[in-house]
């Protein structure tokens, strides 16, 4: 009973994002809970508890636990926050591997349209490639069924950043942060089934030093966050990083001084045809853009449920691995993500289903903190393709030079189709470009994308 409970409460608070305001869709919900107040009301301030959304085979469950102050002062929104975070992997030790701290501060000036300065301080635990999959799929996966989506690194240090936005849903972001990046290991963390099954391996990393000065894009016109209907959502990104590396586990250039360049761009086009259809596509291009290789912490790959679901996640199989840009001779410990680039495509038709007993469901509503539940039965038809690459001479359907890309017909494909209820969604996908890759079934509690 004491376990159920456990569980009943973990679960509880890494769901996030399928519920919705009745009205004008906003946003995904905070999740953090408030304890109860320690400042003044006229302060907005209190004391906030909060999971992060996450739970993963390095942490557990990452408790976030600290202050919180929001006020406006002269022309400038004010936000300050002071978490300390408990990691409830294994038995608790106060060190490095146990205790964390995550302290933010930012001004915001205007509201429509203005700028933004903001400075933070941490020592977290952060995955590897989080554009693949939305929180909180990865963490309830891991939770319940002892599968982790994700590989993780340790990012202890500071950064300082300045924002410019508008009106249109547009930001542009420049930052400058000093980190030292470490390997974490994966660690005997309680899950609800499959506890008599082994958790793979969290790969090692480069440790090291960095500083990293970075510069995105942002854009987002969709109706919702959580169910978008029609809009653009594009994230673009650049970063320069440089420092020393005390150990380079890939092996193939030596301890000491890095600088390389590194590209990212998320494309989303959601468009609603019909009151009750959808067609929806995604392109993904990253990579490396010059400079030295990239450490391991910020390279790429594709495979599993968030990109190519007809193919499993850290597949292990014979020959060359375009997903992971790996072989029988270069594969290391945990399976970790070897491409330099990466290319994905993702293509969905959703059509809502008619229902009268969710409609009445729907107009009566479970209001939940001023928030809605949503059962809209939804059809969802779906294709995908996407592989890596590595950069340099040549060589097999592995490497190519930094000018081309590989051909077509060497790109991953599958196909699927499920049914979302909007709470979760349930699908199969298929390997088409392998046929011999058997089907999957997989669970999504937030859309595919």
């Amino acid at each position: 009973m004491k376990n159920i409970r456990v569980a009943t409460f973990i679960a509880a608070l890494l769901m996030c994002g399928r519920t919705a305001p009745a009205q004008q869709p906003t946003a995904a919900p905070d999740t953090t809970v408030d304890i109860r107040s320690i400042l003044r009301e006229e302060d907005h301030g209190g004391l906030r508890l909060t999971s992060g959304k996450t739970y993963n085979r390095v942490e557990g469950l990452p408790v976030q636990f600290g202050p919180t102050y929001k006020n406006h002062i002269g022309s400038a929104d004010v936000s300050l926050a002071a978490f300390g975070i408990l990691r409830t992997a294994e038995v608790f030790n106060w060190d490095a591997e146990n205790v964390g701290h995550k302290l933010t501060a930012e001004a915001r000036y205007g509201h429509r349209r203005g700028f933004s300065f903001g400075a933070e301080s941490f020592d977290i635990v952060a995955p590897i490639e989080p554009w693949q999959l939305t929180q909180p799929d990865a963490g309830l996966a891991a939770f319940f069924l002892k599968r982790d989506y994700f590989d993780y690194f340790g990012r202890h240090g500071a950064r300082a950043s300045a924002s410019a936005f508008t009106a249109g849903g547009a930001t542009f972001t420049a930052g400058f942060s000093d980190e030292r990046w470490s390997s974490r290991r994966s660690r005997n963390v309680f899950t609800l089934f499959r506890n008599d099954q082994n958790w793979r391996i969290n790969p090692a990393v480069d440790d090291g030093r960095v500083h990293v000065a970075d510069i995105a894009f942002d854009l987002d016109t969709r109706t919702s966050e959580i169910n978008p209907w029609a809009g653009w959502f594009i994230n673009a990104s650049y970063e320069h990083g440089f420092g020393m590396l005390d150990a380079l586990e890939n092996g193939t250039t030596v301890p000491g001084h890095v600088s390389y360049g590194r590209g990212f761009l998320d494309v989303r086009r959601y468009n609603r045809i019909s009151p009750r259809r959808q067609i929806n596509a995604r392109l993904v291009l990253g990579g490396w853009l010059g400079g030295d290789e990239l450490p391991l912490e910020r390279r790429f790959s594709v495979g599993g449920i968030g990109t190519l679901p007809g193919f499993d996640f850290r597949r292990v199989g014979p020959g060359t691995d375009v997903g992971q840009c790996s072989d029988a001779s270069s594969q290391l410990p945990g399976r970790p993500a070897q491409c330099e680039r990466v290319a994905l495509a993702q293509l969905e038709y959703r059509h809502e289903l008619l229902s009268e007993l969710f409609d009445m469901f729907n107009r009566n509503g479970i209001r939940v903190r001023g928030a809605a539940f949503r059962v809209k039965p939804t059809a969802v038809v779906f294709a995908d393709a996407g592989r890596g690459w590595l950069v340099g001479e040549r060589q097999g359907t592995l490497v190519y030079p930094s000018g081309s890309i590989p051909g077509l017909n060497t790109f991953r494909s599958d196909v699927g189709g499920g049914l979302d209820l909007g709470i979760l969604g349930i699908y199969v996908a298929k390997a088409v470009s392998s046929s011999k890759e058997p089907a999957n079934f997989f669970v999504r509690i937030r859309d595919r994308f």
